[in-house]
């Protein structure tokens, strides 16, 4: 045990401490929850990415032939019917 005893004003100053350990840490928190938001919506494109690919053929009559592909994004999956879940031991 503590052989020296805390004044109420020791008590109220660790507690004044604390409440703004508490704070400051909030306000980073949601600081750092905005930036990495940010950095993810810059970096996400929700647009369909067209990309085209020409390819020239070249013959005795010279003719070029050019071939476009889109890229569409995967659908989210979506959640599946529910079943009931069987748990068995090893045991025979």
């Amino acid at each position: 045990m503590n052989s020296t005893r805390r004044t109420p004003r020791d008590r109220d100053r660790a507690v004044a401490r604390l409440r703004s350990l508490t704070i400051g840490t909030t306000v980073v928190s949601l600081a750092a929850v905005g930036a990495f938001g940010a950095v993810a919506a810059s970096s996400y494109s929700s647009s369909i990415e067209t990309v085209t690919a020409a390819v020239s053929t070249t013959d005795t009559s010279t003719t070029t032939t050019t071939d476009t592909t889109t890229l569409q994004a995967t659908p989210a999956p979506t959640a599946a019917s529910q079943s009931t879940a069987q748990a068995t031991t090893g045991s025979s």
